[in-house]
């Protein structure tokens, strides 16, 4: 499968990079900061631009078969969303993969949801938009919401719920990492 990882070089974007090479995957990264990939890595393509930008954006698009955003900050997420819906469109690539945020539902626990919510409320905006984008559109896509991301050693587990039931109290089921 042809991949077009959109932030690729944050500390997620490299994961998710390593492990589509692992997995066999044909990857394009595209990024602002070309400096932190080189084509040794076994990518198929680097492209440096500004989500932003359309032309940019559908360079990195055009014939892939699926798409990962992995796009933060304060300003900008929704517009970049945006910006890869329409691009996608024209490229007709349909999969599309964003890696948002658990604090946009989390409940649990009380205090800590209630002020890292407040904390980040700006980020929490754009993704929130972004989202509505997403879920407006025609694409076939999923919104990754990952409650804890760490350095720690894979285990090879992963804990998945579907559908807003209540993380994290369930229902959820362990599914192993392929």
């Amino acid at each position: 499968m042809r991949i077009t990882v959109i932030g690729s070089t944050s500390p997620t974007g490299l994961e998710v990079l390593k492990y589509g090479m692992r997995r066999g995957h044909k990857l394009i990264a595209f990024t602002r900061r070309p400096q932190l990939l080189n084509m040794d890595q076994g990518l198929d393509k680097i492209v440096i631009g500004d989500g932003l930008h359309d032309s940019d954006v559908l360079q990195a698009i055009d014939g892939t078969d699926a798409v990962i955003a992995i796009i933060g900050g304060k300003t900008g997420v929704a517009g970049v969303t945006q910006t890869i819906i329409r691009a996608m469109q024209e490229a007709k690539t349909r999969r599309f993969i964003f890696v948002s945020s658990y604090l946009l539902e989390a409940k649990h626990p009380r205090i800590f949801s209630s002020v890292a919510r407040w904390i980040y409320r700006h980020e929490l905006t754009e993704l929130d938009k972004a989202e509505k984008l997403i879920q407006e559109s025609e694409l076939d896509w999923i919104i990754y919401r990952p409650a804890q991301l760490n350095n720690d050693s894979a285990t090879g587990k992963i804990r998945v719920q579907e559908q807003r039931h209540g993380f994290p109290f369930g229902p959820y089921k362990y599914v192993e990492q392929t």
